[in-house]
């Protein structure tokens, strides 16, 4: 297998990891549910020959699964994505997708994540520990969401795009419970049917043989067999993802974790 079609391979499993990854909660205001992806799913066509070319970091890389997926649904039509809001010389933000429904007639807009969150003192902490579940999730409805109500969207694109009658959220991911569960979540409703795994400090890691993950392998884990790269929990310096040889996934933290002068440089990654 050439260079080219593996990295459309990857995508393809890549593709299907999307349709069928539960959403993180649920009962959230515009959320869409595992019912909601499954419809999606079903009529799903996943693009034959695309390849990406862009940003490498994780969101991105995940936002053109979506764009992709969009583009050739038989139902649904891209109308715009990633629109910057600007007001005056300042950047509101960008709306990930408009997108027209032509089942129900509808323009609507939609705001997706990749996430991964561990349990930590009744938190959702990310391994960028300034991040967490509770406060994505309300960024997302209360800001995000509501930029398409915004008067620089009116401004800027209503009067050729239109005005969305539909809000959509979708974050995807996966949730860490500690190996021994000594710690907890926040409150948030979570999805009984999330994918989830195990984390532990560096130092609490005995006896299990474990492979590293790069961030790409974050959304579709390889099988430990096809990991290559050994994970050595004593050389750790930043949050990491590992499988072991049970097929278990892993986030081994360095002991200092969560310390947020320690792992801001995470959010650059």
């Amino acid at each position: 297998m050439n260079h080219v079609n593996k990295k459309q391979y990857q995508h393809e499993k890549d593709f299907f990891s999307v349709l069928s990854m539960p959403v993180l909660t649920q009962g959230i205001q515009h959320q869409v549910d595992d019912h909601w992806l499954t419809a999606f799913r079903k009529n799903a066509i996943i693009p034959s020959a695309a390849t990406y070319e862009g940003n490498q970091r994780l969101g991105f890389y995940y936002q053109w699964l979506w764009q992709q997926l969009i583009e050739h649904h038989p139902n649904y039509e891209l109308v715009g994505e990633e629109l910057q809001l600007q007001e005056g010389k300042r950047t509101l933000g960008a709306i990930d997708f408009l997108v027209y429904n032509k089942i129900e007639a509808q323009l609507e807009h939609w705001e997706v994540a990749i996430k991964f969150y561990l349990a930590h003192q009744h938190r959702w902490l990310g391994p960028n520990s300034a991040d967490n579940l509770d406060n994505k999730i309300r960024k997302m409805v209360e800001h995000q969401l509501e930029m398409a109500n915004h008067p620089a969207y009116q401004a800027q694109y209503a009067a050729d795009l239109g005005q969305p009658v539909c809000q959509r959220l979708i974050v995807q991911g996966r949730l860490f419970e500690h190996f021994r569960r000594e710690e907890t979540g926040s409150d948030l409703p979570i999805n009984s049917a999330v994918q989830s795994g195990h984390w532990c400090f560096q130092s609490q890691v005995t006896g299990n043989q474990l492979r590293a993950l790069t961030k790409r392998e974050w959304l579709t884990p390889p099988a430990f067999s096809s990991a290559h790269q050994t994970l050595l929990p004593e050389e750790i310096t930043v949050p990491t993802q590992g499988i072991d040889e049970n097929q278990q996934i892993w986030f081994i933290v360095p002991d200092h974790w969560p310390l947020h002068n320690r792992d801001r440089h995470l959010a650059k990654q």
